[in-house]
Formats: C-alpha cells, structure tokens, sequence
C-alpha cells in the first residue's frame, strides 16, 4: 500500500510539473528586441559590410559610423524569442573588420523552470588589420522581450 502511495503521489507531482510547462510556454512573447550599441573607438568611419536581419541585397549605408562619431544605436527584431541570433560586420578603409554576434537561447530545467532565455555577445577580428573587437551583453539578461548588447571596435 505504502509503495502504491508513493508512485500515486510521484504522478501526481509529475502531473503537476507538465501543468506548469505549456504556461510558462505560452508566456513568451511573439519576437525579442535587441538594443543594439556599437561604439567607434577608432578615428575612421565604420563601415557595416553584413547585417544577418536585413534582406540580401539590401543597403546597409544607415548604419555608418563617421569618425567624428563616438557610436551608434539601433534596434533589431529577432522573430523566435527561444531561440534565434543576430551577426554583422563593420569594417574600416584600413582593413580592419570586426564580426559581432548576439544570441539568446532558452534553457529549461524540469523543477525551477526559468523560461527567460540566456544571452549572449560575441566579438572577434576578421580582417586583414587586426582590430580590437569587444562584446557585452549590458541590460536585459532576465528579460523574455528585449535586451541590449554593446559592440565596441578599435
């Protein structure tokens, strides 16, 4: 009796545990947005050469950086808030090329469910010149809708 009680009560607990999923699935929002930064250490314009969110073929002059300029900010949809990834590039006249990427990807665990994704930056040197590349996730980190990453480049 006492071993029917403890599988009884085990399903029981189980039972409540699957309850709990689909609600905190049906909490996510629809898309993620991503405050992007990107901060000019260098006295060259910056030049974005790939943006992984704009259609092929598609200008991406909005997204200069003059000299004169400390930085720049813009926003970015992701459209799959548990998992999805974001890339561009800027370059400079001199050779120097930085690729940043930002990311979030939710992680589940069965008791403690937290459906807040997990962030991520990422900065590295691609060029011919090598630069200084840096990447930061700054705000948001325990957010389901939005957060903002900061990309500098020297």
């Amino acid at each position: 009796m006492n071993k029917t009680h403890r599988i009884l009560g085990g399903f029981a607990a189980l039972l409540a545990a699957l309850a709990v999923v689909p609600a905190a699935l049906a909490a996510y929002p629809n898309s993620v947005k991503v405050a992007v930064e990107v901060w000019n250490d260098e006295a060259q314009d910056l030049h974005m050469t790939y943006a992984s969110w704009r259609p092929k073929g598609s200008g991406v002059s909005d997204y200069l950086i003059h000299a004169y300029q400390t930085g720049k900010g813009f926003n970015v949809t992701l459209n799959d808030p548990r998992n999805d990834e974001g890339t561009l590039r800027y370059a400079t006249t001199s050779g120097k090329k930085c690729e940043f990427k930002f990311a979030h990807k939710a992680t589940f665990k069965w008791f403690g469910i937290s459906p807040a994704p997990e962030k991520s930056a990422t900065a590295k040197s691609i060029g011919t010149v090598p630069a200084e590349c840096a990447a930061l996730v700054t705000k948001g980190t325990n957010s389901m809708e939005s957060y903002t990453v900061r990309f500098s480049m020297k």
